[in-house]
């Protein structure tokens, strides 16, 4: 399999059980205190925010229901998780788009969202994307980052017995740090909480609030 196909065999996978994954983790509120952190530091009334990997539109609902007068544009590659964000947050808009690509949109936008799309990215991909999001990014905009972190060398394919792929990256915490401010971000908040019970693995999840610089 070729590298550059990691993400789309990992979208279809997600597609695929997206109703699944919604029941399961749609009302999951484990990341609400960090998202309200999020959203009070949106100083703009009606700020355009980018959600990436949107998945079935959690993180966006939240934001809609704290923060009603933002514009809310989520993206995500699995066509089965869009559409179960369309249904479940009325209020955004959603679309089919790869992260890696991101730059295409005509949109700017004033604090991004790329809640846990980062752990299916491989660093080749990482690197793709944040150079893509760079022009689309008001200056000084915001960026929520929510990532599983765990030892590189456990990187890979992971397979259920029904035979749906998912490839992830695991990274440790330095090394995600060292991406974001690499990638030219300023980090204001991070914290570092257990995985939910619900996840197949327990892992660390770092989450860290960052401004563009």
């Amino acid at each position: 399999m070729q590298h550059q196909d990691f993400c789309s065999v990992t979208a279809a996978t997600f597609s695929r059980l997206a109703d699944r994954y919604a029941e399961k983790y749609f009302q999951l509120d484990r990341y609400d205190r960090f998202l309200e952190r999020f959203a009070t530091r949106i100083e703009s009334p009606g700020a355009r925010i980018l959600d990436v990997a949107c998945g079935p539109g959690n993180v966006s609902a939240y934001l809609s229901k704290t923060r009603p007068d933002l514009e809310l544009i989520g993206v995500d590659l699995a066509e089965g998780m869009v559409k179960q964000a369309r249904r479940r947050v009325p209020s955004a808009k959603f679309m089919v788009k790869d992260c890696r690509d991101i730059g295409e949109l005509e949109q700017v936008f004033d604090a991004v969202v790329f809640a846990f799309g980062l752990s299916y990215l491989t660093e080749n991909d990482a690197t793709r994307f944040f150079t893509s999001l760079d022009g689309i990014l008001k200056e000084s905009a915001l960026l929520y980052l929510a990532t599983i972190t765990g030892n590189p060398s456990e990187s890979g394919f992971t397979c259920s017995s029904r035979g749906d792929k998912v490839y992830l990256e695991y990274r440790s915490i330095n090394d995600v740090v060292s991406m974001i401010e690499q990638a030219g971000y300023r980090i204001e908040f991070l914290d570092v909480v257990a995985s939910p019970t619900e996840a197949p693995k327990a892992t660390e999840d770092l989450i860290l609030i960052a401004k563009k610089m």
